[in-house]
Formats: structure tokens, C-alpha cells, sequence
């Protein structure tokens, strides 16, 4: 996969050295970091280099914007901006390093340039469904957990296709969500792999994109938009396990659910619970999807009771009971 060619202009050398050797050391990265820290060698730079994002400091600019061409401009600023600079974005300089790329790959994912990856490529990557309709909470949990134990050693994804599943409001709000990628995939712009991951937060080691906040934009994407996403998803990025964290999304999951290589189904004993099961498996053989049916492995799962009731408590889910269970499950 092509590094995109990223360069930081800026004064303070060590800042710029910093941001540079974070950038080039971090795994499955999409940048390749150079830096400029003298007006004469940024000169040059543009006149004989190719540049694809020019990340310069907004006291740098003006003294240098007549050598600039088709680079993607984004300043780096240290508070407010003169007017004539607002038609860039702009990334606040002193922030995580991490929240400086995403909002880098956001920009530029604004761009209509055809990326030499954009058709993707087949990977060797798994997606694991979990889907109960008898039990939301007792299948977020396990979903969380698992997706938790497999970061320990492998790039997990997980998406929550829940329309309300108060996951942002546990874990913090968030401009940028699944329901604006999908607007992304809608615009037909060819920079997907950017915009996912400048979308992606952390859950400890495990990545997710914060779900769908409205109902209406949620019942809105087709079966079609989600089998595309999760097609990108699978053939750009470098996930070894994507987690689909199942709701009833509008009657269309069989399709997606058939993109599982294994769908876990905690389930109650109740009966209740008992009978929605059955109602749901007997929908599945008369849509046609007895192949869904072969993937399902129902679980009593153990641990599932009260809470969490933080964040705090998400970080500790794969060392309890329920942590322990899903680790002898994928012994099996």
C-alpha cells in the first residue's frame, strides 16, 4: 500500500522531529512523514518535491504561499487564524499527535484524487456477527468483550448497527460517526481508507467507529450501503477481525449477516426470550437463509448481568467472568 507523502513546516525544530518520528514509526500507518524547518529548504521542497499534504504552521504561510501548487494545504495553528487564512483547515497544534492525523485524513479525504488502492484487494480477514433479539445489553457485552480479547493480539474493528445503542453517550460524543461515512460512501469520493480512519476511536486496544446517532439517518442506509462499507472496510484497511454488533436494522440483516464467517447468539432460557429465538431463526428459513441458520452458535453466556456501568467498566470486561468465558470459547 502507497504511503501518502506528508510534510510538517515548521519553526520549532524539535516539535516538527517529534511529529515526524512518531508518524514514520507507527504500524500500518498511511504517512510518510518529512519535515521542513527553514524557509529555503521549504522552498525547495516545493519546487522539486512531490508533496501531497503540506502541514505548515500558519505563521510560516504567508511567507511561502507563491511556491505552493496542488499540495493539500492543512495550517497548523496555535489558536485563532486571520480571516484571510479560514478558506485551509486547520488542526490546532498543540493536541495528541493522534488527533492531529485524524483530522488530516479527514481533510484530505475531501479530495477527489484516485487512490492506486481504491478497487482493494482480497484479505485475509474474518467478520464475527453477534446478534441476540431477545437480549440488546447481554450482546453488547459479549460483542464488547470479544472484540476486547482479540485486540490483544490482532487489529479489530468493532461497528455497532444498533439505531440507538447509547454507546455515545457511555463513551462520549463525537462529530464524525457511522452515519457520516456512509454520507461519505454516498458522494462517491475514492478516498475511503482517510475518512474511515480518521473516524476510528479507541476502546484500549480495540478500534470502533461511533454508531448511528440519528434514528431517521439510521433507517435510511440500504442493505446495499452497509454490504459496501463493510466490502471497503475488508478489502482497504487492515483489520484482521471486523465485529458487527447486530440490531434489527430494518429488516435487511440476513444480507449482512451472510458476510459472517461466525455469528454468536447469547441467549436466556426464558420464555420469552426462548420464543423470540425461535421466531427470529423461523423469519431466517423463510427468507431463504438456511445458510445463516448453519453459521448461528447459540451460548448461554455467563457474566451478563447488571452494568457496566462506566467506561471504566468496559476496560475490564475481558478480565471477568464473562472474559474468561469467551477466552475458552475461542479455544474451541
Amino acid at each position: 500500500m502507497k504511503n501518502t507523502r506528508l510534510w510538517i513546516a515548521d519553526l520549532e525544530v524539535s516539535y516538527a522531529d517529534a511529529f515526524r518520528e512518531y508518524v514514520n514509526l507507527k504500524k500500518s500507518h498511511l504517512f510518510q512523514v518529512r519535515m521542513c524547518t527553514e524557509k529555503e529548504q521549504l522552498q525547495k521542497a516545493l519546487a522539486e518535491e512531490e508533496i501531497e499534504i503540506l502541514l505548515i504552521s500558519a505563521k510560516w504561510y504567508e511567507e511561502v504561499k507563491d511556491f505552493i501548487r496542488n499540495e493539500c494545504v492543512i495550517l497548523l495553528s496555535e489558536g485563532s487564524l486571520p480571516k484571510e487564512l479560514g478558506r485551509y483547515p486547520a488542526v490546532y497544534k498543540y493536541q495528541s499527535v493522534d488527533n492531529i492525523l485524524r483530522e488530516i485524513m479527514y481533510y484530505y479525504s475531501d479530495q477527489n484524487g484516485e487512490e492506486e488502492y481504491y478497487a482493494g484487494i482480497h484479505r485475509e480477514n474474518r467478520v464475527i456477527g453477534v446478534y441476540a433479539p431477545s437480549d440488546g445489553i447481554r450482546k453488547n457485552k459479549f460483542a464488547l468483550t470479544l472484540g476486547q480479547i482479540l485486540a490483544e493480539e490482532r487489529s479489530v474493528l468493532y461497528l455497532n448497527l444498533e439505531e440507538c445503542s447509547g454507546l455515545s453517550e457511555i463513551l462520549g460524543g463525537n462529530h464524525w460517526n457511522l452515519s457520516d461515512l456512509i454520507y461519505y460512501l454516498r458522494q462517491q469520493k475514492t478516498s475511503f481508507l482517510y475518512r474511515l480512519n480518521s473516524m476510528v476511536k479507541k476502546l484500549d486496544r480495540l478500534d470502533y467507529i461511533p454508531p448511528c446517532e440519528s434514528y431517521t439517518d439510521f433507517r435510511q442506509i440500504t442493505a446495499e450501503e452497509w454490504q459496501r462499507l463493510l466490502h471497503l472496510i475488508r478489502t482497504q484497511s487492515t483489520y484482521d477481525v471486523i465485529i458487527l454488533d447486530f440490531g434489527n436494522i430494518t429488516g435487511h440483516e440476513i444480507e449482512l449477516l451472510r458476510q459472517c464467517s461466525g455469528i454468536y447468539v447469547p441467549i436466556r432460557q426464558d420464555m420469552i426470550s426462548q420464543g423470540r429465538i425461535a421466531q427470529w431463526e423461523r423469519y431466517i428459513q423463510i427468507s431463504d437463509g438456511m445458510d445463516v441458520l448453519e453459521k448461528l452458535q447459540k451460548l448461554e453466556v455467563p457474566g451478563c448481568g447488571d452494568g457496566p456501568y462506566s467506561e471504566e467498566d468496559l476496560l475490564v470486561l475481558q478480565q471477568q467472568e464473562l472474559g474468561c468465558y469467551i477466552r475458552g470459547l475461542l479455544k474451541e
